[in-house]
């Protein structure tokens, strides 16, 4: 994957649309950060993590859209069930495997980071499956994924240095950026499967 021009194209759907975005991942990293039992946060954070996923994809799929701030929602309309078990697997999944090093846990985190992005497009899927299948879509990409963070690494400092202040700001470029790599992935997959069946049909 080229991580320039997804960056590129992130940057280009940002431009009418930065300040609702940013305004979307604030809205969640706030609740994130303010859920208090820990419970109430475990409820919450799944459905607003698919919710997020699901307005990052219009984001990405429909450049001239008009702001919507409902999609935050979709997740506790559409899937609240599934969007709290499967959040709440991959936590206690990469729990345990950071329980053997912190690398395996790393690992697994990329495996299961599209899972959010699998619910939002497909509500009724089951939690286990959804996590089954980022990690179909991750085989082979998950060191794409890792490098594109990497690539972020100079305002991942700049955020360090401004106590955090710069990464209110990157972090819409960061998800962005990261939801082109999911809607690239989801293509290339869609296009292998239709591929797959011309051929069996021939």
């Amino acid at each position: 994957m080229n991580y320039s021009e997804m960056k590129l194209r992130a940057r280009a759907q940002l431009k009418t649309r930065y300040w609702y975005v940013f305004l979307m991942t604030l809205i969640v990293g706030i609740i994130s950060g303010a859920s208090i039992p820990m419970i109430v946060g475990l409820l919450l954070m799944g459905p607003l993590t698919v919710g997020l996923s699901y307005a990052l994809i219009d984001v990405v799929e429909n450049p001239n859209g008009s702001d919507n701030y409902e999609f935050l929602f979709e997740g506790f309309k559409q899937s609240f069930v599934t969007s709290f078990l499967a959040i709440l697997l991959i936590r206690v999944f990469t729990f345990l495997w950071s329980l053997l090093f912190i690398i395996p846990g790393i690992i697994k985190a990329f495996s299961y980071s599209m899972t959010a992005y699998i619910i939002a497009e497909d509500p009724t899927i089951d939690p286990m499956a959804a996590i089954a299948k980022s990690q179909e879509m991750m085989r082979g990409h998950k060191f794409e994924l890792f490098m594109l963070h990497l690539s972020f690494i100079g305002w991942y400092l700049l955020g360090i240095l401004t106590f955090g202040l710069a990464l209110f700001f990157v972090i819409p470029y960061v998800e962005t950026t990261v939801a082109n790599f999911y809607v690239e992935l989801r293509g290339k997959k869609v296009i292998k499967a239709e591929y797959i069946e011309q051929e069996m049909n021939a």
